[in-house]
């Protein structure tokens, strides 16, 4: 018994020793975005350098990982709320601003990251009972709603998306070269 809790509290020493030495740790997801961990380290009043105290069985050091939201996190939270695809908003906001700053949540340009154009973001901002202005945010909620009636409207994330970036629906055979060129950067069959 002693054994095991002298190689436990070694196991724990060294993960306490390799966390303070690294406490910032940037990982890659599989869809691509960058998310930062950060953990602390929060010794209970009875750690000590003393090996022995350490055996007799404190060594319960709490480990708290505190996760940094993305303004793509935030996307995806506002997304799944309203009933609309995280990716297809993704999908969009890389074609619209290509996500500029994304873990500088209050980071705003023209017309934030969906490229909300101002009279939809002043009908949208009073109907929805926003507050806070031009927020980067409320620039994201007023983009996702949109799409989603956009979609109520069509019954169809394609067209949903074409009238969001042009106002209304138009058959393919009718579309610009631009329009071709952002409706075709879209896998549809995973949303239709």
């Amino acid at each position: 018994m002693l054994l095991v809790r002298s190689i436990t509290t070694l196991f724990f020493l060294f993960m306490a020793f390799l966390v303070q030495a690294q406490d910032i740790k940037d990982t890659i997801q599989k869809n691509g975005r960058k998310g930062s961990v950060s953990i602390e380290v929060v010794p209970c009043p009875c750690d000590s350098n003393n090996l022995d105290s350490l055996v007799a069985g404190c060594f319960d050091t709490l480990y708290t990982i505190v996760w940094q939201p993305s303004i793509l996190d935030i996307a995806d939270s506002i997304a799944l709320a309203n009933g609309v695809p995280p990716k297809l908003v993704y999908e969009i906001g890389i074609n619209e601003s290509k996500w500029p700053k994304i873990y500088d949540t209050s980071y705003l340009i023209k017309h934030g990251d969906l490229q909300v154009m101002d009279g939809t973001f002043n009908i949208m901002y009073k109907r929805l009972g926003l507050t806070g202005g031009k927020t980067r945010y409320n620039y994201l909620v007023i983009g996702i709603v949109y799409l989603k009636n956009n979609y109520k409207t069509y019954n169809s994330w394609k067209k949903a998306r074409y009238a969001y970036g042009r106002g209304y629906w138009k058959s393919p055979s009718q579309w610009t070269s631009l329009e071709k060129k952002f409706m075709n950067k879209i896998d549809w069959s995973q949303y239709e």
